[in-house]
């Protein structure tokens, strides 16, 4: 057993090295909405990270679990592209195509709101 102990920190490190740089990533579960935005209202915040609500509405043909959904982003929200780059609540546009992760407590109003914990942009 003790021959096996100095592997344990170059296996810490190599599993160390899978996380994304930030900590964030995509879940690895289907997005609970897909949809496009049709409206993005920035928030007014003292903090340093931008804030906004998002409205994501689905488009015919692609199945989703709401048809709309009002949604939080913060500094806590990953953004990114189908290519995997790290993307900014600038970056985010109305007509856009996204896919988004909630997290927390779901308000089950029309449409629902959510806190988005991950978003991907298709275009």
């Amino acid at each position: 057993m003790r021959r096996y102990l100095h592997l344990l920190p170059l296996t810490a490190l190599l599993l160390a090295g899978c996380q994304t740089q930030d900590g964030f990533h995509i879940p690895n579960t289907q997005p609970d909405m897909r949809g496009n935005i049709t409206n993005i209202k920035k928030t007014n915040s003292k903090k340093k990270e931008g804030v906004a609500v998002v409205l994501v509405e689905s488009v015919e043909g692609i199945k989703t679990n709401h048809t709309q959904a009002t949604l939080r982003i913060d500094a806590k929200t990953y953004i990114e592209n189908t290519e995997g780059a790290t993307l900014r609540l600038e970056h985010l546009r109305e007509g856009q195509m996204v896919e988004a992760w909630f997290d927390g407590e779901v308000m089950e109003s029309f449409p629902i709101q959510a806190h988005a914990s991950a978003i991907r942009v298709s275009n």
